[in-house]
C-alpha cells in the first residue's frame, strides 16, 4: 500500500517497508518468460507487485502510472 498522506509503503501485513522518497517502480524482465514483471525498489529490496502475461495482462507503462500517482512526476 502507498500511503501519501503518511509517506510511506507497506506491505500486505501492514508493516512500513520504507518511506516512499526511497521507493522507485521498474519493468524488469521475467525469467522464462517474454512479459515483464512490475516491481517496487526500496532499501529494504524489491518487491514483485505484478507479472506480466505474454497473452494478455501486460505491463505497459504502469511504472510510470504508478510513479505520476505516488509521487506526482513522471519517470523516463
Amino acid at each position: 500500500m502507498f500511503d501519501r498522506k503518511d509517506g510511506t509503503y507497506r506491505d500486505r501485513g501492514g508493516e512500513v517497508v520504507g518511506q516512499l522518497e526511497q521507493v522507485r517502480f521498474e519493468r524488469r524482465v521475467q525469467i522464462g518468460s517474454s512479459a515483464p514483471k512490475l516491481v517496487a525498489i526500496t532499501p529494504d529490496g524489491t518487491y514483485v507487485l505484478k507479472r506480466g502475461n505474454p497473452f494478455g495482462g501486460r505491463i505497459h507503462g504502469m511504472d510510470a502510472v504508478l510513479s505520476t500517482a505516488v509521487f506526482g512526476e513522471t519517470t523516463s
